[in-house]
């Protein structure tokens, strides 16, 4: 399947499972240099003996990362003043109507925009290539976290970014007390839960081939969404 993949494939669900390649704890995060969103760059050698990087992936359509970027925002609250936040973002996790794989980096800068005005997010949102050069070398999984420590070593990652379980702020605690590498983790339903609760959102927001695509590639995953959507518009309803 190429990277940038025109429509949702059953296959992605699969691969999403687990992480099978890129760098693991104890091995060093690959050199990067991309551009912004705010119009300036972010480097690897920016945190070299200065203070740990906590590297998310994301995309506006990722049902993952909408679920996700509040329990960061909290994280960032309570440790971005030691730790550094960056969201990198790559390809569209549910490409549609509105929001179709980015073929110019000019159209992925605006989606990257869109992702950090939506969600409001407070730390810097770096750009992939069109090609997604840094997600393929870390395992382009739609919303891991990697956690480098000062030396530039990969000290933590996990398969999602929205465990909410104190796993992240555990490593976080650990690579500040100067521990790395700490290890990884791929914990699956709980943040896949969450994740679905936010899919019928991410497809209207989309558009009505993403919506396809998922209906045809994961019926019953499409279903839950649809559920899980509708009973969230109840709840907005009854608290309007």
């Amino acid at each position: 399947m190429t990277y940038r993949y025109p429509h949702f494939h059953t296959r992605l669900v699969l691969e999403d499972l687990r992480f099978t390649t890129g760098p693991r704890p104890g091995e060093a995060m690959p050199d990067f240099d991309l551009p912004t969103t705010d119009g300036g760059r972010v480097r690897k050698e920016d945190f070299l003996g200065r203070r740990p990087l906590l590297l998310t992936v994301g995309s506006v359509t990722c049902p993952m990362t909408a679920a996700a970027d509040p329990a960061l925002k909290r994280l960032h609250a309570d440790y971005g003043d030691r730790v550094a936040f960056v969201t990198l973002y790559v390809r569209e996790a549910h490409p549609g109507d509105h929001y179709p794989q980015p073929d110019t980096m000019e159209r992925k800068l605006a989606h990257a925009r869109d992702l950090r005005n939506r969600d409001g997010l407070p730390w810097p949102v770096a750009v992939d290539d069109i090609d997604g050069t840094l997600h393929q070398r870390l395992d382009p999984k739609p919303n891991p976290a990697y956690l480098m420590d000062t030396t530039g070593t990969v000290a933590f990652r996990t398969l999602w970014s929205d465990d909410r379980a104190p796993v992240l702020r555990k490593a976080l605690d650990a690579v500040l007390a100067g521990k790395s590498p700490v290890g990884q983790r791929q914990g699956r339903m709980v943040p896949m839960l969450r994740g679905v609760a936010e899919m019928d959102r991410m497809l209207t927001l989309s558009g009505p081939t993403a919506r396809r695509d998922v209906r045809r590639g994961a019926p019953p995953m499409y279903a839950m969404a649809r559920l899980m959507g509708a009973a969230r518009r109840r709840r907005t309803e009854e608290h309007a």
